[in-house]
């Protein structure tokens, strides 16, 4: 149900119009399509609460635009009320087009890592010398905390298991070790397959960039080639096909076999990451939806951890408290 004060100044800004709730994100947010007749249809996002000035979305949105990189356009904001109007971006995300098969689908996947190069190359530079330069960054202490998270809320909330010690110290060492990256760039911060809409022309924009920070240069790659929704992780020789096209195209790649090997560590991070955040939506806020990406994110990290000998003792780790099974 839309918030009265919300509804009031659509209504006040698009007299007439028709308001119809949108599916959310893992957030606080509320999402609603605003058509008007004579009018292209808007989306309305809904904070909640009050915000101050600029929203982080609508701030960061002016740093990826600044670099070329394709975000939904703010129209209209109410800062007072915890509401803004932006750009409508249509209902086909990358899952759905990917899901839907059909010849345009390996070119949709190549345009997502180019998009990623773009962000990478393009994006952190404007970075650096924007507002925004001594901003949030996905460092240990980041990770340490969503490791946690995943404690509390896979573990604990949803799977009824309390971690021994040397589990969560195994944890805390993916964190440090997933940090350590000899290069920080702008990362999207939740790059995956629900995050990038399809246009039209097949082109991509991206939305939820709210969360958008300095991290690992393995980052939003690992984001994306283990994405738990379109579970690309299946066909290993795929991962390692776009894998290959995000380091030829970046302008300075990094050498290959440690990018890999860091890549690996920072997959294996975000996707416990992304377990914790599946258990808090099902388990603490009653959003079953989010348990069918459990069983795949489960056995893209079975796949990843074994790789070397520190994550292999953390697979072994959370396979013995039962943590690693699909469902």
């Amino acid at each position: 149900m839309i918030r009265p004060e919300a509804a009031d100044w659509v209504a006040r800004l698009r007299p007439d119009a028709e308001i119809t709730p949108l599916a959310g994100d893992a957030s606080t947010r509320r999402f609603y399509r605003i058509r008007q007749p004579g009018a292209p249809s808007v989306v309305l996002v809904d904070y909640g609460q009050p915000f101050h000035g600029e929203s982080d979305d609508v701030k960061l949105g002016r740093i990826f635009r600044e670099a070329g990189l394709p975000v939904a356009r703010p129209l209209d904001m109410a800062p007072e009320l915890g509401c803004s109007l932006v750009e409508d971006l249509g209902d086909t995300t990358l899952e759905r087009a990917v899901r839907a098969g059909g010849a345009a689908v390996p070119a949709l996947l190549r345009s997502a890592i180019d998009l990623s190069v773009a962000i990478a190359d393009g994006g952190t530079p404007v970075l650096a010398r924007s507002e925004r330069s001594a901003g949030p960054r996905l460092d240990a202490d980041r990770f340490r905390f969503e490791m946690d998270f995943f404690i509390e809320n896979y573990a604990v909330a949803l799977r009824g298991t309390h971690p021994t010690a040397e589990l969560t110290t195994a944890l805390h060492d993916l964190a440090d070790r997933s940090a350590a990256s000899p290069r920080l760039i702008l990362c999207h911060r939740d790059y995956h397959s629900r995050n990038l809409m399809v246009g039209a022309d097949h082109g991509l924009t991206m939305v939820d960039i709210q969360d958008a920070r300095w991290g690992p240069d393995t980052y939003d790659l690992a984001s994306f080639v283990r994405d738990p929704y379109l579970n690309l992780g299946e066909d290993e020789d795929l991962v390692a096909e776009l894998v290959d096209r995000y380091l030829s195209s970046l302008a300075a790649p990094p050498p290959a076999l440690e990018f890999r090997l860091r890549l690996h560590l920072v997959a294996a991070q975000r996707m416990i990451k992304c377990l914790g955040t599946f258990g808090r939506q099902v388990a603490v806020l009653g959003r079953a939806r989010y348990a069918e990406a459990i069983p795949p994110t489960a056995r893209m990290l079975r796949t990843v951890l074994p790789r070397s000998g520190s994550t292999r003792s953390l697979g072994e780790l959370l396979e013995r408290q039962g943590l690693l099974e699909a469902s």
